[in-house]
């Protein structure tokens, strides 16, 4: 609908600003160089993660909290530090130059940044193993993430779900466990994400 585009459109505008803060922030960072971090602690990070929740970017906020706890965790820090903001400038980039890339990527980019994507593919039934499944905070909400493996198709797909504050995500698969069921892509390039639909037997 057209309301529908004109939010989506409006998005678009507010994380295209919080991308260009953050660019600015992590070239200030470079220009100061990477020991001022250790200086400013977590807090220099925590805020300009809020600032990228502002921006609806929640994406860009997990790993911008990221690059927080990377921060005085050792000796390899620095290294692991200026890495990860590459790849964070590398994402930025690409969000700013988004309708240049083709659309496969362009959709990874999307779901990196943290926009909301439908599981669109067609639909792939297997024989799935439960490889793994563990929970993980994502600011105050629980992420699980569990792990399968195609029989058949060959195939590892990441199951994401996510549970509100104080209680688990509702999906769970015991690991070890094997299950015959259709799994439905999330769009984007080698994107894994893919969505539980019916099972068999």
């Amino acid at each position: 609908t057209d309301a529908a585009r004109k939010r989506a459109e409006r998005r678009a505008e507010r994380v295209t600003a919080g991308v260009r803060e953050l660019e600015q922030r992590l070239s200030d960072l470079l220009r100061g160089g990477l020991a001022t971090t250790e200086r400013a602690g977590y807090g220099l990070w925590e805020e300009t993660a809020a600032r990228m929740v502002d921006a609806q970017a929640p994406g860009l906020a997990a790993r911008v909290r990221e690059l927080g706890a990377i921060t005085g965790s050792g000796p390899g820090g620095p290294v692991r530090l200026l890495e990860e903001c590459g790849l964070l400038h590398l994402l930025d980039t690409a969000w700013l130059g988004r309708e240049r890339l083709p659309e496969p990527l362009a959709a990874t980019v999307r779901t990196r940044v943290g926009l909301p994507a439908s599981a669109e593919g067609p639909p792939v039934r297997d024989h799935w193993s439960v490889l793994a499944q563990y929970d993980t905070p994502d600011g105050r909400i629980v992420a699980r993430r569990i792990w399968l493996h195609g029989r058949d198709s060959h195939r590892t797909a990441l199951l994401l779900s996510f549970g509100a504050p104080g209680r688990p995500p509702a999906q769970a698969l015991p690991v070890g466990t094997a299950i015959d069921a259709e799994l439905t892509p999330y769009p984007g390039g080698g994107q894994l994400r893919a969505e539980l639909g019916e099972q068999f037997g």
